[in-house]
């Protein structure tokens, strides 16, 4: 039977096995990344031509969905330089090329669409962590004020959004993805 070793374990003191442990633990050494990773890394000519092959433009002043890969409800993007890699949401992406992410700001979408990274006052600005909550609890959208049945799944609602607008914008498409079931041309609340 398996026992756990511990570095300032004495030596002079027997291991105690532990039932159901018929692995062998990792250590720390044995775990690494398949490539080096910098969160610093800028992005690319190539990562922004990307992000904006990738991006699919609502009319008028209407939100810019990502059609790229999306976690957790939110756009990601990944690129290289060097060997050395970096993944972002698609919204922080976009406020990097802007020039508006500061160290320890975050993307609020004031436009509550997830998948938006147009950088607009309207749609998508750099924040704090506590101004997006405010905002959050202000719109509805947070967990705590909801009901079990308004709830949505914010990821299978983002894949849907995105589906609906990948091959250029549909407004019928997006209020039935994004669950908007109000007719198209009333006026948003925000």
């Amino acid at each position: 039977m398996p026992t756990i070793t511990d570095p300032h374990h004495d030596p002079g003191v027997a291991d105690i096995p532990l039932p159901g442990m018929d692995f062998e633990p990792l250590s720390h050494t044995s775990v690494r990344r398949s490539r080096p990773y910098d969160p610093t890394l800028p992005p690319t000519r190539a990562a922004i031509a990307a992000f904006w092959s990738r991006v699919v433009k609502a009319p008028a002043g209407g939100c810019w969905i990502w059609t790229g890969a999306v976690s957790d409800g939110y756009g990601r993007i990944s690129w290289r330089s060097a060997g050395v890699s970096r993944t972002e949401y698609a919204h922080r992406f976009a406020l990097v090329i802007a020039g508006e992410l500061d160290h320890g700001a975050i993307g609020e979408h004031r436009c509550n669409e997830p998948l938006c990274v147009r950088v607009d006052p309207g749609h998508l600005i750099a924040s704090t962590q506590s101004a997006n909550l405010l905002y959050a609890v202000a719109c509805g959208r947070t967990g705590i004020i909801r009901s079990l049945a308004e709830r949505h799944d914010r990821q299978a609602r983002s894949l849907a959004v995105r589906d609906a607008v990948s091959d250029g914008w549909d407004p019928v498409a997006y209020a039935r993805a994004s669950g908007n079931a109000a007719p198209l041309d009333t006026p948003p609340l925000f």
